[in-house]
């Protein structure tokens, strides 16, 4: 981080308006623009660079940050637009599952009956999964809570949370894989 960007930051820590304005003035134009190529609306787009700045002056007291400030800005738009697409990801595939479910008319019931043999396959994947491995995953795709907020709930390492996530999808797409391949 280059001592300009230092100074800046020392200064947003100590409440700073003016210095913290200086900032989000200078990268947000270029922050959207990289957001709405991830999300591809341009309002999404722009709630995910405000939010990021507004958690900046939130946190602003014990923000830390090692690296280049740009660097920080965009991988924070990157992260925050990857949650905002998983969690609309999920949302449509709940709309869809009603949706067959609940249609008026007659759905195919071929689609129907796929879908129900893949809901019940992945059930059974997750509940053949080992406890703790099954409390993980149910943690992360179910409540919504990172991996960071999962370590802290059960007191064990973010890694020790990575890699029971990494053996539960490993799980779902052997599960998956066999199912299409049938």
């Amino acid at each position: 981080m280059t001592l300009k960007e230092q100074q800046l930051l020392r200064k947003i820590r100590k409440g700073d308006i003016n210095s913290f304005e200086k900032l989000f003035h200078h990268f947000y134009p270029r922050l959207c623009s990289y957001a709405e190529n991830l999300v591809k609306k341009e309002e999404i787009a722009e709630e995910v660079v405000q939010d990021i700045f507004y958690n900046i002056w939130k946190n602003r007291e014990s923000l830390r940050i090692s690296r280049s400030l740009q660097s920080y800005l965009y991988r924070s738009v990157y992260n925050n637009s990857m949650m905002y697409l998983r969690k609309t990801r999920r949302e449509y595939f709940i709309d869809d599952r009603v949706s067959l479910e609940h249609e008026g008319d007659s759905p195919d019931p071929v689609q129907l009956m796929q879908y129900h043999e893949v809901s019940e396959l992945v059930s059974r994947t997750i509940d053949d999964l080992p406890e703790r491995t099954k409390e993980i995953f149910q943690l992360n795709r179910q409540e919504g809570l990172k991996y960071k907020e999962i370590a802290d709930r059960l007191s064990i390492s973010v890694k020790t949370v990575e890699a029971n996530m990494g053996k539960a999808l490993k799980a779902l797409r052997n599960s998956l894989e066999k199912y299409e391949q049938e």
